[in-house]
């Protein structure tokens, strides 16, 4: 059950929001903590999904969530273009030790909360009743998909000088953040 989970949340994680949002905090940010915020979070929302399972959707409607985490992606696209002017040294520097997990773990956590990969970990769970199956092998699948993301937006840092690729990373968290509060993403 573990592999079958694994590989329903992988492909469905594949290329979504939240991949394309640590694919471009992974070019700008130290890996190792922006991966540590993802996985904290992932860790987090995937205990809730399992263990609380629907109950959580029928308080917090998925509108206001949706409007919450795209806030959460422009505030933090504008951020990204407003630290234009600073070098990366500088970026990394300013960030401090709890930045860029910090950073990390709000953003997976808005992003995350309602959406597809989660509400399917709740209804797997739901279905075949076995939370700890589901639970790591949907934690397992989420952390696999960050870790590749984060390594490619490494890896373009390399290619893309890093006052442009904050640049791009912001536009591309406003753009997001826009779609998820008009409803669209």
């Amino acid at each position: 059950m573990i592999a079958a989970v694994f590989a329903v949340i992988f492909l469905a994680e594949l290329g979504d929001k939240t991949q394309l949002v640590l694919l471009a905090m992974g070019s700008r940010l130290p890996c190792k903590r922006v991966l540590a915020g993802a996985m904290a979070a992932f860790f987090l929302l995937n205990l809730l999904a399992v263990l609380a399972g629907s109950a959580v959707y029928r308080f917090l409607p998925l509108r206001a969530l949706q409007i919450a985490a795209g806030s959460v992606m422009a505030f933090f696209g504008l951020l990204a273009l407003l630290r234009e002017g600073e070098s990366g040294d500088e970026a990394r520097g300013a960030a401090g030790m709890a930045g860029p997990f910090l950073a990390s773990f709000l953003m997976m956590t808005a992003m995350e909360l309602g959406d597809k990969t989660q509400l399917s970990l709740v209804a797997l769970s739901a279905r075949y009743g076995l939370p700890a199956s589901v639970f790591l092998g949907g934690t397992a699948a989420l952390w696999t998909t960050s870790a590749a993301a984060l390594l490619l937006g490494s890896r373009l840092l390399r290619l893309i000088p890093p006052r442009k690729m904050r640049a791009v990373a912001g536009v591309v968290f406003i753009v997001f953040g826009l779609a998820m509060i008009m409803g669209i993403a």
